[in-house]
Parts: structure tokens; C-alpha cells; sequence
């Protein structure tokens, strides 16, 4: 069986994405399992970070190009889920509006950690009203939940990256964070208030990626904390992401998504 995918990138952050309600596919029928072995295999071909499959909560004889509700079942790269994914979001609002051809300039995106707002901005940028922001206790270091769990450590800079992966490696998989593990995310501050560069290390991808939408959330959740700015620019490898943790309870994240190229794969059901 031939399935076609989009593969979307959210400052620099790499998902494909796949249509289930499209009537080539019954991928409701197929098992997790499956999905799983399909998202694994395709995101090693392209490198991709993650794999989407996508289906709107109405059937496909009701469509509407106005629907406003879809839901997700989310891979990383290794066939592992996740509770939510900040630039995937971006990326699935990007895929909504331009390829779904929605009438609409907002959609609610249902996520196993709760419905996710994506707004459209312009043609390649879009805001995501992400779930609310917790701080936890760690001896560690700042230890938060921005729809996955992050430590965030600072630094004065992104040199020695090999031994910054290592001590990433060792905390992601530290026994204070079991069963879930975490990210971890590393900030270096600006000497403007409102600006900072970080870089994440994801589980699931176990690699630092371009950019990472929970991770920036967490950075500029950080710069709350340490110098009370509640609006915050994120530079991150793959782009720069606008944070804005003026209610806590619904942080909006504003950033680029863009479409990369659309691919076939044959795949053995």
C-alpha cells in the first residue's frame, strides 16, 4: 500500500504528517503497533523528528472545510509517543490551513496532555495556546511541565557540546525522573531582558534538536522565574520562538512553520 505524507518543519523542528481521515486510508483500523512501525521507519529515511497521523473528530461523509476539531496520535522519531510537542502543533496548523485547505483561522488540536488552541498568523507563522506551565521540586535544577517535563540548566554557552549531550544523556534518564524521564534544556540569558538562546535535548529523539516549542516555554518559564520577564524571544538553532507567559494557565508560543516536500513510502500491511 502506497501512503503520502507532508513533511512539515517548525523552526527547524521536523514532523511528517499524515491525512487519516483521507479515504485511501482506514488507519483507524490499524493497530498502535503498526503506526508505530510506519512513524519509526519513515522518519529514519528523512531524519524527520516525528510522525503525525492526523484525523478530525467528524467523518469523512460531513467534512467541512470550516471544522475547527482534530486529534493526533504523535510519534518521535523512535516510535516512542509523547504528551504534546510545541512546534508539531505549529507544523499541524501549517498542514491544516495549507493543505487541508480549512476556511477557518483557528482549531483546537486534542493532545494526551488536553486540547491545544493553533491560530493562524500569516502563511508560514502560527501561534499555539499551549497547556498550563508547573513547576516542580528537583535538586537538580529548574524542573518544570510544559506539556512534557523539562530541567533547565544555564550556562554561559553552547561550546563542548559533546560533554553537554553526555550530562544531557545521564539526567534524561536520571531516577528522580522515572517513569517518564525528561528533556532537558540548556539557556544561555542575553544581556536583554526579554531575549535568551536555548537548546533542547529531547527524549524519544535522544538528540538535541533545531528547536523544541515545550523546551522554549520552559526557557522562557525560567527567565520568569530568574528576571520576571513574562514576554520572551527563545533563539533556538532552527529559529527564534516568542513565548509569552502572561497567564500561566494558557502560555502562548508564536513561531514559523513551512512545508519542506510531500513523499510517498509503499508500506506492508
Amino acid at each position: 500500500m502506497i501512503i503520502k505524507t507532508h513533511l512539515v518543519s517548525g523552526a527547524g523542528n521536523t514532523f511528517h504528517i499524515l491525512n487519516c481521515n483521507d479515504p485511501l486510508y482506514a488507519l483507524q483500523n490499524w493497530v498502535l503497533a503498526k503506526q508505530k512501525e510506519i512513524a519509526k521507519t519513515i522518519c529514519d529515511q528523512k531524519k524527520a523528528d516525528g510522525f503525525i497521523f492526523l484525523e478530525s473528530n467528524f467523518s469523512i461523509q460531513n467534512e467541512s472545510k470550516s471544522k475547527k476539531e482534530y486529534k493526533w496520535t504523535f510519534f518521535n522519531n523512535d516510535g516512542s509517543d509523547a504528551e504534546m510537542c510545541g512546534n508539531a502543533t505549529r507544523c499541524v496548523g501549517f498542514y491544516i490551513k495549507n493543505i487541508l485547505n480549512s476556511e477557518s483561522n483557528d482549531w483546537s488540536l486534542l493532545t494526551i496532555a488536553g486540547p491545544i488552541k493553533i491560530q493562524f498568523v500569516s502563511h508560514e507563522r502560527y501561534q499555539i495556546t499551549m497547556t498550563p506551565v508547573q513547576l516542580f521540586k528537583s535538586n537538580l535544577g529548574f524542573y518544570c511541565d510544559t506539556g512534557v517535563p523539562h530541567l533547565v540548566i544555564e550556562g554561559d554557552d553552547f561550546q563542548g557540546k559533546e560533554n553537554l549531550m553526555l550530562k544531557a544523556k545521564q539526567l534524561r534518564a536520571h531516577i528522580d525522573f522515572k517513569p517518564r524521564g525528561t528533556n532537558v534544556t540548556y539557556v544561555v540569558f542575553d544581556k536583554e531582558l526579554t531575549k535568551l538562546k536555548a537548546i533542547s535535548y529531547e527524549r524519544g529523539v535522544e538528540n538535541f534538536t533545531a528547536a523544541c516549542g515545550t523546551g522554549a516555554v520552559a526557557a522562557a518559564f525560567f527567565n520568569l522565574t530568574k528576571r520576571g520577564v513574562k514576554q520572551t524571544q527563545v533563539e533556538m538553532p532552527g529559529g527564534t520562538l516568542i513565548i509569552d507567559l502572561t497567564d500561566l494557565n494558557k502560555p502562548t508560543m508564536t513561531g514559523p512553520a513551512i512545508l519542506l516536500g510531500s513523499y510517498s513510502y509503499e508500506v506492508i500491511i
